[in-house]
């Protein structure tokens, strides 16, 4: 079978398909250093362990969209006569897996501190002398990652 040649987007898609990947690269970026952020500050903070983990796993689809995108995107070979459009198909696999086990580490932790009468407090850090919260930072680093979402949000 002969290859086809490559499929091109249309103008406007293509501007469209430029404009979202850079907005992958950029959500990277921040989903990035907000999961740094929440990791200095967690603690033995549950609800941060859970929020800097969901961080991390909210890193695989805009990884899984830049990775497909790339690949869908490829010209055809005599393995892939029409190309690997369907690439994209596992980039959305893997979103959802990652979906799955963020829901599955959620219910094992909630499971796990429930069974086992398990109580953590927040405790506190020496900042110049006087002993502040550890729940301020928490705080501030909880805001941080919202940002992105308040910019979304319908006026």
């Amino acid at each position: 079978m002969k290859p086809v040649e490559r499929i091109e987007f249309p103008p406007e898609q293509e501007e469209a398909f430029r404009k979202a990947r850079r907005l992958e690269w950029l959500s990277v970026a921040f989903i990035a250093s907000a999961a740094l952020f929440l990791y200095f500050v967690m603690g033995s903070s549950q609800a941060m362990r859970t929020s800097w983990l969901e961080d991390i796993m909210s890193l695989v689809p805009p990884i899984a969209f830049l990775v497909s995108s790339r690949l869908a995107t490829r010209s055809a070979t005599n393995n892939f006569p029409y190309g690997m459009h369907t690439s994209v198909s596992i980039g959305y696999l893997t979103a959802s897996l990652a979906l799955c086990a963020m829901g599955a580490f959620l219910l094992y932790e909630a499971l796990y501190k429930l069974i086992a009468e398990e109580r953590t407090t927040i405790g506190g850090f020496d900042l110049f002398g006087t002993t502040v919260w550890a729940g301020w930072p928490m705080l501030v680093a909880l805001a941080y990652t919202g940002i992105p979402s308040s910019l979304d949000a319908p006026s």
